[in-house]
């Protein structure tokens, strides 16, 4: 499992669980595609500030994202984040301006419901936690797990979560359990007030328009990754601006969510 992609996933979670509390009217108007390279650049700005770089310019960024540097400095600067000509950006000024927009400039509290292989994986990564992500509570329907201890957390059964939610402050729910179960899941999160869901099952969750979910596809991606690599192999190529380029998502001010755009990218043969 790549943790730092995982991390990447949470961040943009717990960006849009707070989008209307901290950008208001103007994060409406910011495609998903730039929320999604947000976490993508403050991690890479995090390891150059651990690194003791000082200075980087958008071209440096675009060979470490893959993305152009004029791209770059458009999604910074919507963001309040800007470099200077012949300068670039101060590393540790947008780490720290990014580390504001993301809100990982506090502390959030967790729970996981299934401690199976994933939700093990995902409790035991340090990453979290050094982010401000705090596991409080551990819950799973399987005798065997029940009663176990992980980084010093107790699992509880999955019947114990609605009172354990009346004495503890939850921001975030994990859903690690098998697609039959985490509709279950979710509903019971949502009854207890969770308002932001990472969702690791491979099924659409059934929950209020109010509740924000992110959905960690683990099946889709390597699908993903085996169709461009029969791309690759069969002679078909998708160019580099098609293959890091999500669909774009843009919010619908009438239905009053986000919404696909109609804009679509098509796979183009290669020219030799």
């Amino acid at each position: 499992m790549n943790l730092k992609l995982l991390q990447k996933e949470f961040y943009m979670l717990y960006y849009n669980c707070s989008i209307n509390e901290r950008c208001g009217d103007m994060a409406r108007d910011i495609t998903i595609n730039a929320i999604k390279r947000l976490p993508i650049y403050y991690v890479i700005f995090e390891d150059l500030y651990a690194r003791g770089v000082h200075r980087v310019s958008s071209s440096e960024l675009s060979s470490y994202t893959k993305f152009t540097a004029s791209q770059i400095r458009a999604d910074l600067n919507t963001f309040g984040a800007e470099g200077r000509q012949g300068y670039g950006y101060n590393v540790e000024t947008i780490y720290m301006d990014l580390k504001g927009v993301l809100g990982l400039d506090y502390k959030k509290n967790l729970i996981l419901t299934g401690v199976g292989n994933i939700g093990q994986a995902i409790i035991q990564s340090r990453e979290f936690e050094s982010s401000g992500f705090k596991f409080i509570g551990l819950f799973d329907s399987n005798p065997n797990m029940i009663g176990l201890s992980f980084n010093g957390i107790k699992v509880r059964n999955i019947s114990e979560l609605e009172d354990f939610a009346k004495n503890n402050t939850i921001d975030i729910g994990v859903i690690a359990v098998t697609s039959n179960s985490a509709r279950d899941v979710a509903r019971t999160y949502e009854k207890i007030g969770i308002k932001a869901i990472w969702n690791f099952a491979p099924t659409v969750l059934d929950v209020g328009k109010d509740i924000i979910v992110e959905n960690v596809p683990l099946s889709e991606s390597l699908f993903t990754l085996n169709y461009l690599l029969k791309c690759k192999n069969d002679g078909t190529f998708t160019s580099d601006d098609y293959v890091n380029r999500a669909k774009d998502i843009v919010y619908d001010k009438e239905l009053g969510r986000y919404r696909e755009s109609k804009k679509r990218g098509r796979p183009r043969k290669e020219s030799k």
